[in-house]
């Protein structure tokens, strides 16, 4: 028996180039502000770090609050917060409000993506107001995995001091840090490995197992594992060459976007010299600079995105497209996989006996 994840490979390649040309404008730019977000729900925001003193070694101790630097500034922790502590609320608020709209948005996208690709047509706030509820399960369902890892996490770490440190501060060593990183790593290893297998499966296979079914999140999952078990060795080669093709996508898609922040770079650096060297010291001169890098960024930004659209597109129709041919009933691009495969002979038919 094949394996679907080899045989689908030039099958994706196809619905894409089916699916994304001949280029209209309109349309990739539509589908670079989804991807934006759905590649965007992927990468981490830095936490803030805190310094517990401002002055530096020569400051001397004392209250904190009445300790400042020449300027007026607090110099320690508890003399910032007392002064600046209101501002720096409504900084933490804005920007944890920021992070959750953009969490919404990434997991209502991933319904307006898969919708785009199955029916090929690009209607986002059509598919926006059509998968609300989805949107809010998939941000449920994910939210509850990360919280599941991090409660994970924080129990082994609470174990371990509580066990090998026995909870006390004094009894942790380099050593006794280093002796256990191991076991450490392999923990990590393992919720990281089945966080993303939980949530990169409900991605490519479930986001689409609920747009063409009347199963909801969970249902859908109950049916994909139900697949899984009669379909073990299919799935796992998909897995395999998914990571395979995921590693090959990032690296064609990094090399792009140098190629592209490049090319970009020419007219914004020349630009960018000329105001220099030309209006050097000037208020006049710093505006265009800074009007020069935020366009600059946001060209960038944009170009990279454009890139993402037909690498993401063939990695999620190869998905879809190794689904349908494991279970059939499963199948989310019927339509798709008849336009392709159209003059392919059907390998699996009988053939009729000669009279």
């Amino acid at each position: 028996m094949s394996l679907h994840a080899i045989d689908d490979i030039g099958d994706a390649i196809d619905a894409t180039k089916s699916f994304l040309l001949p280029f209209a404008a309109r349309t990739w730019l539509k589908l670079a502000v989804v991807v934006f977000f759905i590649g965007g729900g992927g990468g981490g925001f830095n936490g803030l770090q805190n310094t517990g003193n401002f002055g530096g070694e020569d400051q001397p101790a004392g209250d904190g609050a009445g300790q400042t630097f020449p300027d007026g500034v607090p110099s320690t922790l508890d003399g910032f917060l007392a002064e600046f502590g209101t501002e720096l609320l409504v900084i933490v608020g804005l920007a944890f409000l920021l992070v959750l709209v953009f969490g919404l948005l990434s997991n209502f996208m991933e319904f307006v993506f898969a919708q785009s690709l199955i029916t090929r047509e690009v209607h986002v706030r059509q598919s926006l107001r059509e998968n609300v509820g989805n949107g809010l399960r998939l941000f449920v369902f994910r939210l509850v995995v990360s919280l599941v890892s991090l409660t994970l996490v924080v129990g082994l770490l609470f174990a371990i001091f509580a066990t090998a440190f026995s909870g006390s501060l004094d009894n942790v060593t380099a050593g006794a840090v280093l002796g256990l990183l191991p076991l450490a790593i392999v923990f990590f290893l393992v919720i990281g490995l089945f966080q993303g297998l939980l949530t990169g499966f409900t991605n490519v296979f479930v986001v689409p197992m609920m747009l063409t079914s009347e199963r909801g999140l969970l249902g859908s999952w109950k049916r994909l594992l139900g697949s899984m078990r009669r379909n073990l060795k299919q799935y796992l080669g998909y897995l395999v060459f998914s990571i395979v093709l995921a590693i090959g996508v990032g690296i064609v898609g990094s090399l792009l976007g140098v190629v592209a922040m490049l090319l970009l770079a020419i007219p914004f650096v020349l630009i960018g010299a000329v105001a220099w060297f030309a209006l050097h010291g000037t208020t006049l001169g710093l505006a265009i600079l800074g009007i020069t890098g935020v366009l600059f960024a946001l060209l960038f930004l944009l170009a990279t995105n454009l890139i993402q659209v037909p690498l993401q597109a063939f990695m999620r129709y190869y998905a879809m497209l190794v689904l349908g041919d494991i279970d059939e009933e499963l199948d989310p691009v019927p339509e798709v996989r008849e336009d392709i495969r159209v003059d392919e002979p059907d390998v699996d038919a009988v053939p009729s006996e000669g009279v």
